[in-house]
């Protein structure tokens, strides 16, 4: 394990704090705000340093993508450990598409957020359905159900595509909706799977 200096430490509780209490980790600025450091260079040196000693990861493509390895974790007592959320593919909320049930990444989220004993996944939304509510490159986070309530929104296997509607069930079909009216009702029957409901959602801003 390699040392920290002591703002190295506080930047990493700092990160892990945002973690166990927000459900997502801080931004540059987040950190540039709460250290009082004048430009997000200084910050940008701190999260390198933590990075490559092995504390942090980063996507440099995205603005909060700083998440804990497991060297971070070990450091957390176990009460504060956030649990690990697969992405495992895209989700339609248009025409529905395929949904590759490989994972190709993995969220920390504080399990505040979450449900004792239930099952979690991230799928990214592509298509403007569900819009307002749900923007294309949104990450939905859906727990696995078989049931849902009427209204509720949803991500539904449809054959071996999946998609997010809000859910209406009828006496011989479902009916699954858009909240976009450019979009006709999906009427099925037998084709028809629920894989979860949607509880929550991430979304990066420009």
């Amino acid at each position: 394990m390699k040392s920290l200096t002591d703002r190295q430490k506080q930047i990493l509780d700092f990160v892990i704090n945002s973690i166990n209490d927000r459900g997502y980790p801080p931004s540059v600025r987040d950190i540039c705000k709460h250290f009082d450091i004048q430009s997000p260079q200084g910050a940008q040196r701190h999260l390198n340093a933590l990075e490559k000693k092995g504390y942090l990861k980063r996507d440099a493509r995205l603005a909060r993508s700083l998440s804990v390895t497991a060297l971070s974790a070990s450091m957390m007592p176990a009460a504060e450990k956030p649990e690990w959320i697969p992405v495992v593919g895209d989700v339609a909320a248009g025409a529905p598409i395929l949904a590759q049930e490989d994972i190709v990444d993995q969220i920390p989220l504080s399990k505040d957020w979450l449900g004792i004993g239930k099952d979690y996944f991230f799928l990214r939304v592509k298509g403007d359905s569900m819009a307002e509510a749900i923007q294309p490159g949104d990450l939905v986070l859906v727990e696995r159900a078989q049931t849902a309530n009427r209204g509720e929104i949803v991500v539904a296997l449809l054959e071996d595509e999946a998609t997010c509607k809000r859910y209406f069930p009828d006496k011989n079909c479902v009916r699954l909706r858009s909240d976009n009216p450019r979009y006709d009702d999906i009427v099925v029957a037998n084709e028809f799977k629920l894989l979860g409901k949607v509880k929550a959602l991430v979304r990066k801003y420009q």
